[in-house]
């Protein structure tokens, strides 16, 4: 399955840090996960994995990620074995993020991206059971495009009356759920009051709640850690349980 992450304003609704907590719950039913982070310009995955020191040497490569991997495609390799060792590879070996790759990269044209994710999109679900896309925000032609190859488009949406007021002006997609990052119930715009102002949140909406020791870890490149923990704040804030229910609405919408 292939499951893009997409938002209308950039950093709106913790957009990467619900991927990372859905791809673990994904993770955790035994089967490895591989993450493309198509966003040259927001920080992606492996920069809320990955420490200071780490960061840096990742970006003092020449080449990485996606950059790496398009270099393989062009003499038609595609390997699993490939595809890990252009990513960084998380969570007791569960989770692979292909990075960005260099912002010079980027400057070829999205035709030329868009190819790229295809093809690895095309060949990487075989070999992985779930891909995840990280899109970049607005509307773009790049983001347009993945949000197409995408099975299902989820749409992060920040907890304030600004940004939900873009709903009503946001693309539609066939297979569409909505999330919003930082969540808090006792907040005005509770999940019930925004489906009353909103219909289309009814169908398939989730709010993640708020917890600081999430923003801490990202903050601190000590997701991982945080995701790792079995008896971890995020199990008590309701985290974990939010997250699976994302997965396994997810699951229903492939199989239908």
């Amino acid at each position: 399955m292939k499951i893009a992450f997409w938002s209308q304003t950039p950093f709106a609704g913790r957009k990467t840090t619900n991927l990372l907590l859905l791809a673990t719950a994904f993770a955790k039913q035994g089967r490895e996960q591989l993450i493309l982070h198509a966003d040259p310009f927001g920080s992606g995955p492996e920069h809320f994995l990955l420490t200071g020191q780490q960061r840096m040497r990742m970006m003092q490569k020449g080449e990485f990620g996606m950059e790496y991997l398009d270099r393989a495609l062009r003499c038609e390799r595609f390997e699993k074995k490939l595809v890990i060792d252009a990513s960084y590879t998380f969570c007791e070996g569960k989770i692979h993020v292909l990075a960005s790759g260099t912002k010079d990269y980027y400057q070829g044209g999205d035709a030329r991206i868009a190819s790229l994710i295809e093809a690895i999109l095309t060949r990487g679900e075989k070999e992985f059971q779930t891909v995840f896309i990280e899109a970049p925000a607005g509307v773009g032609e790049l983001s347009k495009q993945i949000c197409q190859m995408a099975d299902v488009v989820c749409i992060n949406l920040a907890q304030n009356p600004v940004e939900l007021q873009k709903l009503e002006n946001l693309p539609r997609f066939q297979n569409e759920i909505f999330l919003m990052g930082a969540f808090e119930e006792e907040n005005a715009f509770s999940l019930y009051n925004l489906s009353r102002l909103y219909p289309r949140l009814k169908q398939s909406s989730f709010g993640i709640p708020y917890d600081k020791k999430l923003l801490f870890a990202c903050l601190h490149g000590t997701m991982e850690d945080y995701l790792l923990q079995s008896t971890s704040r995020a199990t008590e804030k309701g985290i974990a349980k939010q997250m699976e229910g994302v997965r396994k609405r997810l699951m229903q919408q492939d199989l239908d």
